[in-house]
C-alpha cells in the first residue's frame, strides 16, 4: 500500500518550540498507513471524574495521573478486539479540553497498556456518534505524543541513558508520535511512529475502528528499537510523559487535548 502524504497540522509548528525552547509543550500530527480491521468493542464504562492535576515542575503544566503498563506472560492479540488480557490493565481515563492548555472540558479517552518482555501494547476506547470524515478519505484519528526523554542524534549516533552530550553535532529528537488514521467509514488505516525532527518513521503492529459509538485502537510497539531517534520503554523506575490529541475536525472549535500524563511500566 501507498503512504498517504498528508499535509501537517497548524499545531506541528508549535512542537518545534519545544524542542527549540525548553519549558512549551506543543503538540504534533503525522500520517499513518498499515491495514487495520475494524473489531467489536465492549461498551465503555461510565467516565469517572478527574482528580486534580499536579504541577509538573520542568515545564510548569498540569501532570495527571499516570498510566500504568501492567506485565503479562501472555501478550493480548492487536486484533482490535478487546480480550479478556486487558481487564489486567487498569484503565486511566485521561480528562480532555478544548485546545492546548484548555479549560473548556471535552470529554475523556480511556487508555489502558500491558508489556512482557519485548513489547508495550497500548489500548485507546472513546466516544464517538459516528465515524466522521469522507468515506474515502484518510484523516488522522488520535496522536499519543510523547516527549523523548534520551533521544537519539540526528547524525544517527545514539545518546543512549545517558541524555544528550554537550559535544552533539546536531539538534536532537525530543518528541515522538503515535498517530492513528482512519477513513470516514470508520476503519482504521494504521498507526505510525515517527520523531520530530524526522528520523523515525515506521509502521506499527495496531488494529481497531468505530463501531456501535465507540472507536477502539489497539497497537503495540519494541519497548527496545533498534532505530537510535527512538525512546526506549525499558525503565520502570522512569515515567514517559506523553499527552493525547483527538482529531474531531470541528470548524468553529478547536480539537481535543489532554494534559500531560506518563507511562509507568509496572510489574
Amino acid at each position: 500500500m501507498q503512504h498517504q502524504q498528508h499535509p501537517p497540522h497548524s499545531l506541528f509548528r508549535a512542537v518545534k518550540g519545544w524542542y527549540a525552547a525548553p519549558g512549551l509543550l506543543a503538540v504534533a500530527l503525522l500520517a499513518a498507513c498499515a491495514a487495520g480491521q475494524a473489531g467489536q468493542p465492549s461498551a465503555l464504562p461510565p467516565t469517572p471524574p478527574p482528580p486534580s492535576a499536579a504541577i509538573e515542575a520542568e515545564l510548569g503544566v498540569p501532570l495527571g495521573a499516570p498510566l500504568l503498563s501492567v506485565e503479562v506472560q501472555a501478550a493480548p492479540l492487536v486484533d482490535g478486539l478487546v480480550e479478556a488480557v486487558w481487564d489486567e490493565a487498569p484503565p486511566l481515563h485521561v480528562p480532555l479540553h478544548r485546545g492546548l492548555h484548555g479549560t473548556e472540558p471535552a470529554g475523556s479517552i480511556e487508555l489502558r497498556s500491558l508489556h512482557d518482555a519485548e513489547r508495550v501494547y497500548f489500548l485507546a476506547r472513546w466516544p464517538s456518534p459516528n465515524p466522521g470524515g469522507e468515506p474515502e478519505a484518510w484523516r488522522n484519528l488520535l496522536t499519543v505524543h510523547w516527549r523523548l526523554l534520551d533521544p537519539g542524534l540526528v547524525s544517527g549516533a545514539t545518546s543512549g541513558s545517558q541524555g544528550l552530550r554537550s559535544t552533539a553535532p546536531a539538534v536532537a529528537c525530543t518528541v515522538a508520535c503515535h498517530t492513528a488514521t482512519a477513513d470516514g467509514l470508520g476503519r482504521l488505516v494504521g498507526v505510525r511512529n515517527e520523531t520530530i525532527p524526522p528520523g523515525l518513521d515506521e509502521d506499527l503492529l495496531a488494529a481497531g475502528g468505530w463501531s456501535e459509538g465507540n472507536w477502539t485502537v489497539e497497537w503495540s510497539r519494541l519497548r527496545l528499537s533498534d532505530n537510535p531517534y527512538d525512546q526506549r520503554l525499558t525503565n520502570p523506575a522512569r515515567g514517559y510523559r506523553f499527552f493525547v490529541k483527538l482529531f474531531v475536525g470541528e470548524i468553529d472549535g478547536a480539537d481535543p487535548v489532554s494534559d500531560l500524563h506518563e507511562l509507568r511500566l509496572g510489574p
